[in-house]
């Protein structure tokens, strides 16, 4: 399986919203990890089971402390929890004063997300700078999708953030856009801004703002959220997504061996 990172190179753009639409919508098995150092937004904004309150004790922090025993499936799993609708997440710290405990987790943690064998995992980074502790799971990540508005000083700031994360990352780099679903012109022009930086961004994405459907992942939704602009977008969004993660990662071109395959040469 494998390990999507989602993150914004400024503000709040609506990252957390956004992991929370796709693992909604995600066609495999799925956790949502909170690894935003800045704090838990779902432990306050989402409920469990039948409307019952989330343990803001259980999660990142609490698999810090267990993680002596290993980072396998099992364990990450049962610093898990389930969200009212069947979403499992892996809750983040409840302030940034708790990241300090984390000690150097975060490296094996990113690996881990990326070797689980139950599912694939979607990792909500928050906000990344060069110094961010949680740019270890950006870098064990398959795909890194940064999420950015058509504003002006956002997409300024996606620049310099790509412009950064080319030499850090290995992954395949996606850009996903929150705007109006009328709002195309702005959305192109932060494609001209890509074409003009020559940078590896093979995939982009238009997520629609809509506060009506973003309302329901943040324990406000009234009606019929698979009728709201925000999932008729997210939907292919999250089935390109998926699908490629699904493929095998591409290897290394062995010079030697295609110009000597294993074989039998007696």
């Amino acid at each position: 399986m494998a390990l999507v990172a989602l993150a914004s190179a400024k503000g709040s753009p609506g990252v957390t919203t956004a992991s929370l639409v796709f693992g909604a919508l995600w066609p495999r098995q799925v956790l949502l990890a909170e690894c935003d150092p800045a704090g838990s937004d779902v432990a306050i904004r989402m409920t469990g089971p039948g409307g019952a309150g989330l343990n803001s004790d259980r999660g990142l922090v609490s698999l810090a402390a267990a993680s002596r025993k290993g980072l396998g499936d099992e364990v990450i799993l049962a610093h898990s929890q389930q969200l009212d609708g069947g979403l499992d997440v892996l809750l983040g710290v409840r302030s940034p004063e708790q990241v300090g405990g984390m000690g150097g987790l975060w490296h094996p943690l990113g690996i881990s997300f990326n070797q689980m064998q139950n599912g694939d995992v979607l990792a909500d980074c928050g906000r990344i700078g060069a110094s961010s502790p949680q740019l270890p799971v950006i870098q064990s990540a398959r795909l890194v999708v940064l999420v950015c508005t058509a504003t002006g000083s956002s997409v300024a700031h996606l620049r310099e953030r790509l412009s950064t994360l080319v030499h850090h990352v290995d992954a395949q780099l996606g850009v996903v856009v929150v705007a109006d679903p009328k709002q195309r012109d702005g959305v192109k022009q932060v494609w001209s801004v890509l074409d003009a930086m020559s940078l590896p961004v093979r995939h982009r994405w238009h997520l629609a703002y809509d506060p009506v459907g973003a309302a329901f992942f943040d324990g406000r939704g009234h009606g019929r959220l698979d009728k709201t602009q925000l999932i008729r977008s997210a939907s292919a969004i999250t089935a390109e997504m998926a699908a490629l993660v699904s493929a095998p990662p591409p290897q290394d071109f062995d010079m030697a061996n295609a110009a000597f395959p294993p074989g039998d040469y007696r």
